[in-house]
């Protein structure tokens, strides 16, 4: 798959970046659907103690650093890690990521003790490095490259060499992603620049063309 030797010696330099302080925030909404609230229990309750606030994510750090900040993408950042794929996220790139939140990630491993990083690692190497292209592909980008091709449908390439298909849903316009399978995945959070690529997080998993 060409996945040896992601670690390199490539990390991208932090005296290459120009500072920012421009953040986008990502939601923390997997914490708030298992959050029970103790009053069902006859206990005292705190709405401040239970607060899940939303995670910035600063536009002038890398998307390793950006990706294991969020607690919505904490499955995903150690499915990455036991993949071997997170230190690709370290270098200077850049990468689009297609970033998936906790509650997909945890459809991957239903009643498996472990969850997520109990996985055979190359599941999640197949898996999650369909998540991640090579390139910087804004949704502004992306919406003119789907409007210039044939069929107004683009390929972008993996890091494992797969295919990953975009383009513009009828009557939405909304940007979409499949797998030439059938299988569609739609985007969350959409295009957040980051020092050495763009993040998007989407609503769903896409498993890799066979």
């Amino acid at each position: 798959m060409g996945l040896g030797g992601c670690g390199g010696n490539r990390v991208q330099d932090p005296l290459l970046v120009r500072g920012s302080t421009e953040a986008a925030a990502i939601p923390t909404v997997s914490v708030e659907r298992t959050y029970a609230p103790a009053r069902a229990y006859g206990l005292p309750d705190s709405i401040v103690a239970y607060g899940a606030p939303d995670t910035p994510v600063y536009r002038d750090r890398p998307l390793d650093e950006n990706l294991r900040g969020s607690v919505e993408l904490a499955d995903y950042v150690r499915g990455l890690d036991r993949a071997g794929l997170l230190p690709l996220l370290r270098e200077a790139g850049p990468f689009t990521v297609f970033a998936v939140p906790n509650d997909p990630m945890e459809d991957l491993a239903p009643g498996r003790s472990g969850g997520v990083p109990a996985l055979p690692v190359d599941t999640l190497r197949r898996t999650l490095g369909y998540t991640l292209v090579r390139g910087a592909y804004p949704e502004p980008v992306l919406r003119a490259m789907i409007a210039a091709a044939p069929g107004h449908r683009v390929g972008l390439r993996t890091v494992d060499g797969a295919v990953l298909l975009v383009w513009a849903e009828a009557g939405t316009g909304q940007v979409l992603l499949g797998n030439g399978g059938g299988q569609v995945n739609r985007l969350w959070v959409r295009g957040v620049p980051q020092s050495n690529g763009v993040l998007y997080l989407t609503q769903s998993v896409l498993s890799p063309p066979s």
